[in-house]
Parts: C-alpha cells; structure tokens; sequence
C-alpha cells in the first residue's frame, strides 16, 4: 500500500483506487421491502369474506339457471319465453270476435275448436262453404256464435274487402278482435323441378293473399284502435328448408311483411303476433294432407307423427302466444326448435349442418317420407 502524499509536496506514486465486488454490485431488494416501495394505490385492498361468498353464490346460481334452461329446452316444443309465460287466462277469449281463415279442415278447424271452448264467437272462412258448415256443426255450440264467411284468398281485392266488411259486421258490428292468418299450402318438391304455375299459387296463397286481406282489415282495426293479427307461419321462415324453397320463400315474406307492420303500428291499439310452427301433425288416412308437389296439387304420403307437434297441442300454443300478446313465437320439436336456436346464436354451425343433410332430407321430402329423422339425414350414404 502506498503511503498517502504529505502536505509538503513530496513526490509519490498516486494511490490506487481499490473496491470490492460488494461495492460495485447493489444488493437486490427483498421482495417484501419492493412491495414496500410501490405507492399505496397500486395495494388491492384484501377481499371481505361477505363479499367472497356472494360471488360464489351469483356464480352458483348462474349455472343453476343456465343447466335449468338447458334441460328445459331439451324437452321443449316451444321458445323458453312463450312457455315461461304458460297459459293464457280461462276468460282470454270469452265474447272475442276471432277470423279464422283456412278454416275447413287440418290446424284451422282445430283453432276454431279451441277457441269455441273458451267461448269466442267465431268467424270461419275458406272456399268450401260445405266443409265449414260441418266445422260449425262440429263445434257444439249455438248457431249465433259462429259465422260461415266463405271466401277465395287468392281472388280479385274487391272481394277480399267485402269479407273484410262482413267480418266487421258481423254480430252486431262488434269488430275483429283476433284476425288468424291460418290458410296456406305446404310444399314436397325439389326447387329445380317445381313448375312456374306452383310457384305463382303458393306464393299467392301463402303470402300475397294474407298481406292484401290485411290491408282490406286495417282501416277497420285503426278505426276501432283495437285487434290483434296473429300470422300462423312457419319455421321455414327461419332457416332453410330443404326440399320446400318456394313454400319457404312464400313464409318468409309473410315474416317479413308482418314484422315490418308490427313496428309501424306499435303506437296504436293493433298488434302482431308471428307464431312460427314446425311440423304438424295434421292429416290422417281418412283425410290426407294435400300438399303441392312440382307440377301440382298432390295427397301426401303418410309420414306418421315423428317430430311433429300435435295439432291440439300448436293450437294451444298459438291461443297463448295471442293472447299473451308476444311479437314472435316458435312451436316445434327437435330437432326444428333445436336448428332454429342454433341458427340463431351459431349460425356458421347452422349451415355447416344444413348444408349436409339438406340434399337427403330434400330427397326425402320429394318422395313424402320423413324430412326430420336427423339419425337417418346425418348417416352417410351405403
């Protein structure tokens, strides 16, 4: 070690500066002395035990909820809103004027069967006057609740405003509470074969003669700032229907006249409401189904009851979604009301599927066999 230069001057060698490793390298913080550092905003304050626990109870009982809708729905035939609100009151159609057209035979006589027990006065329409006369007598009840109004849907407007006016007349010019869009024809035919002639009447039929025996009703209803217009559609109007384009295309213009019209009188006294059916089980060999196929008019194979909903059982639903009030219904079984879920909130997976069983299912239905045995649709061809 050198000796340090001495006040006088003298010469010597300058000092060597020595260090340590210790010196040149700062000790790391303990993390408790980091912790200690950083300001006192970043510190999350420790959660109370009350509050822990209804956390875990909001959460418990979100999944109770969802697995409860989740089982409900498996063995649903219905949307999870209409039958949240379950049946409609004993006196929802007591005196009610309700117009039900397409009233001679299938779902329509079964409404008018319906609704006569719940002691509406009725106004029954189709082209067959003789068949409605049998519906009338059918319903057991007295001659003056029940008006036969014959008429052709798909006739000049001229004659659907004079039925619009005779309904309005009827029993003493009490008005239409309930005007029930039921007539229509189903559809068993591959798009590519069905003639220009089919494709006319069913678009008629099923969309343009409901949207101009509407506009024949209106001025009535807003008159009266009353009335309610209930569209029996059809699933079809909310995902692909293989094996039924045109019918499909004639339901999804009644879904999107009538939806647009429940907006534009949302400020009046006259609703809207869409049911929207699956299959039906209408028909039987006494009375077959009549149905279009690819030239014409065709009897319906019979399919039996798989998948379909019971005629009563649509008839209820439909009588509590009117009643009820609701905008849009759906009355179906699986895997109808499952596909329109799933083209609803997964509708890449909706196509997916569709797109896969949509050839056989529209094979299936052109030959009148059974479109909605999903095992059989989703097997792959022997």
């Amino acid at each position: 070690m050198y000796q340090r230069a001495s006040l006088l001057g003298c010469h010597t060698k300058p000092l060597p500066f020595r260090t340590t490793r210790k010196q040149v390298a700062p000790q790391r913080a303990k993390p408790l002395q980091r912790a200690q550092a950083l300001p006192q905003a970043a510190m999350l304050p420790p959660v109370p035990p009350a509050l822990g626990s209804a956390a875990v109870f909001a959460v418990g009982t979100a999944i109770a909820y969802v697995a409860y809708k989740l089982v409900r729905l498996a063995f649903a035939d219905a949307d999870l809103h209409l039958l949240m609100l379950g049946e409609h009151r004993a006196d929802a159609f007591k005196d009610k004027v309700i117009w039900i057209t397409g009233a001679s035979q299938g779902l329509g006589a079964i409404l008018a069967k319906y609704f006569a027990g719940f002691g509406a006065r009725l106004i029954l329409s189709s082209r067959d006057a003789a068949k409605l006369e049998r519906v009338k007598q059918s319903l057991g009840v007295a001659d003056d609740r029940v008006l036969v109004l014959p008429f052709d849907l798909c006739s000049d407007y001229a004659e659907l405003e004079n039925a619009a006016a005779a309904a309005d007349a009827a029993f003493g010019s009490a008005g239409v509470d309930f005007l029930v869009h039921n007539a229509g024809a189903s559809q068993h035919a591959l798009a590519s074969e069905t003639t220009a002639g089919v494709t006319d009447e069913l678009m008629q039929l099923n969309a343009i003669g409901p949207i101009k025996l509407t506009r024949a009703v209106l001025p009535y209803m807003l008159q009266r700032n009353r009335g309610r217009i209930v569209v029996v559609g059809s699933m079809s109007s909310k995902l692909p229907s293989p094996g039924q384009a045109v019918y499909a295309a004639a339901k999804m213009a009644l879904y999107g006249y009538f939806s647009t019209l429940a907006t534009e009188l949302s400020d009046t006294g006259v609703g809207v409401t869409l049911c929207c059916p699956g299959p039906v089980a209408t028909g039987s060999a006494e009375a077959p189904r009549v149905v279009y196929g690819p030239t014409g008019r065709i009897t319906q194979n019979a399919t039996g009851s798989s998948n379909r909903l019971d005629p009563a059982r649509a008839a209820q639903l439909i009588a509590s979604a009117a009643a009820h009030g609701v905008d849009e219904a759906w009355m179906a079984r699986h895997p109808v009301l499952a596909m329109g879920y799933i083209f609803q909130l997964l509708p890449r997976l909706g196509w997916s599927l569709l797109k896969k069983i949509g050839p056989k299912r529209a094979r299936a239905i052109k030959e009148g066999k059974n479109g909605y045995d999903v095992s059989k649709l989703m097997a792959a061809d022997k």
